[in-house]
């Protein structure tokens, strides 16, 4: 029952932000307060509802239930450590440019002249 709740929930409330808060080619939208709540209850109901159910079946020793809710929450968990980490390539060696360092004569075929 958590499982068709969560599944249907969170696209109800998805298309209900949808709906209220889209507007095209600049025009205001129906109700941008009521969908920026309803996205919130989107991600809450999205994110919690597996974690509940994860717990749930935990404490009641459901073992089809934990490996059904685990494996949702572990992709729930890869999908935001995705989505965060895109783009932080700081941590990557990269080599320096090359500096010329031959006499201007010479500098013709040697790398960064």
């Amino acid at each position: 029952m958590l499982g068709v709740g969560w599944f249907f929930g969170t696209m109800i409330l998805g298309y209900l932000a949808l709906y209220n808060g889209f507007a095209l080619a600049g025009a205001p939208s129906r109700n941008a307060e009521l969908a920026q709540v309803l996205i919130y209850a989107a991600l809450a109901l999205g994110g919690g509802a597996p974690l509940v159910g994860l717990f749930a079946s935990m404490l009641l020793n459901n073992k089809g239930g934990m490996v059904l809710y685990g494996l949702i929450v572990l992709a729930l968990a890869a999908l935001v450590l995705a989505l965060t980490s895109q783009g932080r390539s700081d941590h990557v060696y990269k080599e320096d440019p090359a500096v010329c360092t031959a006499p201007p004569d010479e500098a013709a075929g040697v790398p960064g002249c």
